[in-house]
């Protein structure tokens, strides 16, 4: 695979890790991914770990954006989408599969996630709203959808809701019919999958 320059110019790039979010790029996941992988960079390595910024705000459009920016056969691409308020998963998961798109995926939304943190809960959530709602009623902590310090405020917690969306899934896939796909779950997030593989493209030399 060819060999592209780091940003630094410093040392040449061996693999790529990109990520691309839905809407603006002051949303709270975007902030959070450029939180996350500015925390766990190390600057020896030969690898690329970023957020493409987008403005792309449904998932199929975010599933089609992210095939024009694989460079390398060796690209990891991801897209980071929620439930609340779009239709057409179907095609977007079908899209990414045949791309070999990876997808961080949330329902109802990414604030499930940051729920995590607190608590492990398989309660059903109809909107974001009512899900932020309840988080913020539970444990007061003023939660924005444009908060560029989310990461920050729960990274020390970030142990715990991985092992929360482990267990989520887990209850899902074992409660549900073979054939239920995830976005026809509630609740369901797989945004530790996409940390870990953040955390394992990080720790290359």
């Amino acid at each position: 695979m060819p060999e592209k320059r780091h940003e630094s110019g410093t040392r040449p790039v061996q693999r790529r890790l990109l990520i691309l979010c839905e809407g603006a790029k002051d949303k709270s996941e975007n902030a959070y991914f450029k939180a996350l992988i500015k925390d766990r960079r190390n600057p020896n390595n030969r690898i690329e770990v970023k957020v493409i910024d987008t403005k792309k705000n449904t998932a199929k459009e975010l599933v089609q954006e992210a095939k024009k920016h694989r460079e390398f056969n060796g690209d990891e691409l991801w897209v980071v989408f929620d439930k609340d308020g779009y239709t057409k998963h179907a095609e977007a998961f079908d899209c990414a599969r045949a791309n070999n798109i990876k997808i961080a995926f949330s329902s109802i939304c990414f604030e499930y996630w940051i729920l995590l943190h607190y608590e492990y809960t398989t309660q059903p959530f109809s909107c974001c709203d009512e899900l932020v709602h309840y988080m913020d009623k539970r444990y007061q902590i003023g939660y924005e959808k444009s908060d560029q310090e989310t990461y920050s405020k729960t990274k020390c917690k970030i142990a715990v809701a991985k092992k929360n969306a482990e267990n989520c899934r887990k209850y899902q896939f074992d409660g549900n019919p073979a054939n239920t796909q995830v976005y026809e779950m509630n609740p369901y997030t797989n945004i530790d999958e996409l940390i870990k593989a953040i955390e394992v493209f990080s720790a290359y030399e």
